[in-house]
């Protein structure tokens, strides 16, 4: 104020004064506005750090989500578990459904689905049940829809082949996680001293055979029939690996079965059928089949990896299209049973087995093959002629008399 006053008085004497009061000004005002400038800057500087703050918490809180999904998905267990090793990493359990996604062996610079660069190394094999031995007489069942356990129908195919035949060693083969062994079904064939029931894991299972590539690299899994394949090719792996015999869960025994040997069944005379079959174990016949699934597959046709695949590895085998013409002599001790043996009725006319009537079978049947596919929503009463009530209460007792009054 003083100094304005001396600015705009009239007086000469301080008339010369304002240029000493403006620098006055200036070294007063300087310290004053750069402190301005430096707060500004400091406040605009800690705006700044908390954005990026806020930034960065955020991208490292999705780094994290991120890493924890990972690690998390990499250790559910969809279908098999077992353990792989990383180079100076700890074992981790990691999905053998996933085992296609990329594993690295030591032996090889491409996994089996022909990536290279692989993190995981792949595990070794292990047996997931006691294999069987080569020389002991053993029949296969097969369960690979992942049910908890049979129902009363497939349970009384199983007690059917184990009653008919006490020295075969009959094994029911599930790929489910959770089986129900508590259950009626389930309870009642464990009774049976040569009934045996193993649960498989599906991705182990496959390691080191033919069909390790079609399990992990394919896209089996997609198809309309997924389920219908993967038994085909479980069926025809198990007996590449022990040999034996295979049934479908629909065929009721009602004879022995055990003195045919290296056999399929017809289904017509111009068909094989998948149903019913023997090899032994190393037999030249079941190798073709796995190789002949492996190189063939085609997941858009039902029949195509079963019976029909079947009809062209014996058309090779055997050096004839014609299934009359197929005997032990054409085809080097392998035998084609005709159709009467397990399929006396043909699949079109399955509403049969269901009629209130009396059958007599041929003296060289040896299994009834129900036709499930096209059956399973028939009902059946415990307390009627039906002809598979029939069937039933006299080849699988057991589990006919525990079964309900309608199943």
């Amino acid at each position: 104020i003083s100094i304005c006053r001396h600015i705009h008085c009239g007086n000469k004497a301080h008339h010369e004064e304002p240029k000493f009061y403006g620098i006055a000004i200036r070294i007063i005002y300087l310290p004053l506005s750069m402190a301005r400038n430096v707060h500004q800057r400091f406040l605009q500087f800690s705006i700044y750090c908390k954005i990026m703050k806020k930034r960065f918490l955020r991208r490292l809180l999705l780094i994290i989500t991120l890493a924890g999904i990972f690690f998390y998905t990499g250790n559910i267990v969809m279908q098999s578990d077992f353990y792989v090793r990383s180079m100076n990493h700890p074992v981790m359990n990691v999905s053998g459904a996933e085992r296609g996604r990329c594993c690295a062996s030591i032996h090889h610079s491409l996994d089996i689905c022909g990536r290279s660069d692989c993190f995981w190394n792949c595990p070794s094999f292990e047996p997931q049940f006691p294999i069987p031995q080569r020389d002991l007489e053993k029949a296969f069942f097969l369960e690979t829809s992942g049910a908890r356990n049979v129902n009363f129908r497939q349970a009384c195919a199983i007690e059917s082949l184990a009653l008919m035949n006490p020295h075969l060693t009959v094994i029911l083969l599930m790929s489910g996680k959770d089986i129900d062994l508590e259950s009626t079904t389930m309870k009642t064939l464990r009774k049976y001293d040569n009934i045996k029931i193993y649960v498989i894991k599906l991705g182990d299972y496959f390691i080191h055979t033919p069909l390790e590539q079609w399990y992990f690299c394919s896209t089996w899994n997609y198809g309309p029939y997924a389920v219908s394949h993967l038994s085909d090719a479980l069926r025809f792996l198990t007996l590449y690996k022990y040999g034996g015999y295979y049934f479908d869960l629909d065929i009721i025994m009602i004879q022995p079965v055990t003195h045919y040997r290296n056999f399929i069944g017809a289904e017509n005379e111009n068909n094989l059928a998948a149903g019913a079959f023997h090899v032994d174990y190393l037999h030249p016949v079941i190798r073709m089949a796995v190789e002949e699934f492996r190189d063939t597959y085609r997941k858009d046709i039902w029949g195509h990896n079963g019976p029909l695949l079947l009809t062209r590895v014996m058309t090779k085998w055997c050096s004839t299209e014609k299934i009359t013409e197929m005997n032990s002599n054409s085809c080097y001790g392998f035998e084609i049973l005709p159709p009467k043996t397990f399929y006396p009725i043909e699949w079109c006319k399955w509403m049969r087995y269901f009629l209130d009537k009396i059958i007599t079978w041929e003296n060289d049947t040896i299994g009834i093959h129900v036709w499930n596919q096209k059956s399973a929503s028939q009902t059946v009463s415990k307390n009627s002629t039906q002809v598979y009530t029939q069937l039933a209460r006299s080849n699988c007792p057991s589990i006919f008399r525990r079964a309900p009054n309608v199943f």
